[in-house]
């Protein structure tokens, strides 16, 4: 498949290209931008210039270019939109802080939906075309390892790969293996010089995981034939193959866990964002936090911010910063007393604060520091999470990203005092499934959830 995936790479990273005389020449009816009175060509020739590089990185992380991914969605649309909505925001932060760079923000628009639907078709063509019985396939000749149901549904699966006609020439019985497969000729393994014979381009190894140690007696022999050798591996259902193996020493090191902070978007992009977000976050609410600040300190006596031990990523210990809602008390009572609605500790002031969550907004602060994102399961105290822990299984899981000022579960109400299974199974979810376009959407649906005041934060 790698002359199509080339096509479908070319194709999709020079799509900002072609979007982009397109709409030169919607919006100025000149698609070269020379000769038009109050146009500064130089400026849309770096704004290309940012596009093409930052719709290439979106890409390549929402995976646009693979022909893999291709075929495991149904018409694309949510992820293509995800890319050029980062793409947009990325344009967008470039005009603010670039205040030179005098662009048209029409153009702008129409340069992304124009991305957007070129990207969607180029897609949906090919996955479309290939579906086509004269479209021209690649004959790969493979020999199997395996003849048990698993072997037999990973062929009916190989049969169904685009741009690729798979030809069977054997099945090697590893010893003690059922034969559920009839479709090409079973070599046993004791008679494995046999497959020297034959005319192949593969191996294909396909064994349950009870069988993978079986594996390494053939594997030998298996590379004596010098050809490629590849498995089909089923890790189960709470297990998801992230990265590539990496060789380490005499080791095979893969990553099976669900994190996804090795990623460029979440290492880079999403940090980007938080600190560009929460600083202007600062700087338009400073009248408004000054406010809360002078009602917080007028209504009840005490510190106008609560201090509090919280646990962040990697199960690393920062000081999480609120408006104060409650009356003062000690440490040790506030660390270890879980929060209730309507509690009676609450101050009048407090009490609107908590109904529309505006007590959580010194934690701009926190995102700026770096001790928290925007979105991100919520950081719990070191005390509950010591204990839920130990209570409850693969709880620490959720501390391989970054906490945040709301997450998943949150905007699914389960806030304050709620299941905390119920709680982890969401953050669970948000960080199996992460990308820049959930954050956008969990952060769209907290602010409607926090001017409606529905729910106490």
């Amino acid at each position: 498949m790698s002359y199509y995936g080339s096509l479908l790479c070319v194709v999709v990273y020079s799509l900002p290209v072609f979007a982009f005389a397109a709409a030169a020449y919607l919006r100025f009816g000149n698609v070269w931008l020379y000769g038009i009175s109050n146009i500064a060509p130089q400026y849309y020739i770096a704004l290309l210039c940012f596009t093409v590089l930052v719709w290439a990185l979106a890409a390549n992380h929402y995976k646009l270019a693979s022909v893999t991914n291709l075929f495991q969605e149904y018409t694309g649309i949510r992820t293509a939109f995800r890319a050029c909505l980062v793409t947009l925001l990325l344009q967008a932060v470039l005009v603010l802080f670039v205040k030179q760079l005098d662009v048209s923000r029409l153009f702008i628009v129409l340069l992304n939906v124009l991305l957007f639907l070129g990207v969607v078709a180029v897609r949906n063509a090919l996955r479309f075309t290939s579906e086509s019985v004269t479209w021209p396939r690649r004959s790969v000749k493979v020999v199997v390892v395996g003849t048990d149901q698993y072997a037999k549904r990973s062929v009916e699966v190989l049969h169904k790969m685009p741009f690729l006609r798979c030809e069977i020439q054997a099945y090697v019985q590893l010893s003690g293996q059922a034969i559920a497969v009839r479709n090409a000729p079973v070599i046993k393994i004791h008679e494995l010089s046999r497959v020297e014979s034959l005319n192949f381009d593969e191996v294909v190894v396909a064994i349950p995981s009870e069988g993978y140690l079986q594996v390494s007696a053939v594997l030998d022999n298996l590379q004596n034939l010098g050809k490629p050798i590849r498995a089909l591996l089923d890790l189960g259902p709470r297990l998801s193959l992230r990265e590539k193996i990496v060789q380490v020493g005499r080791l095979q090191m893969m990553n099976l866990a669900i994190s996804p902070i090795e990623s460029f978007a979440y290492t880079v992009l999403k940090r980007t964002f938080d600190l560009v977000a929460a600083s202007l976050g600062v700087v338009i609410l400073s009248p408004f936090l000054l406010t809360l600040a002078v009602l917080v300190k007028l209504t009840s006596p005490g510190p106008v911010l609560f201090r509090q031990e919280r646990v962040g990523r990697n199960g690393k210990r920062f000081e999480l910063l609120k408006f104060r809602t409650m009356q003062c008390c000690s440490a040790a009572e506030s660390d270890t007393i879980w929060t209730v609605k309507d509690d009676p500790r609450c101050t009048k002031i407090g009490a609107v604060l908590r109904k529309f969550c505006m007590d959580e907004l010194p934690q701009l602060f926190n995102v700026i520091r770096g001790d928290m994102s925007l979105v991100g399961p919520r950081p719990e105290r070191p005390y509950f999470v010591a204990k839920f822990r130990t209570n409850i299984q693969r709880y620490n899981v959720r501390h391989c990203c970054q906490v945040g000022m709301t997450g998943w579960a949150q905007i699914h109400g389960l806030r304050g005092d709620t299941s905390i299974p119920d709680r982890l199974q969401y953050d669970l979810h948000y960080i199996h499934n992460w990308s820049f376009g959930l954050d956008l959407h969990i952060l769209a649906r907290t602010m409607v959830t926090a001017l409606k005041g529905e729910n106490e934060c």
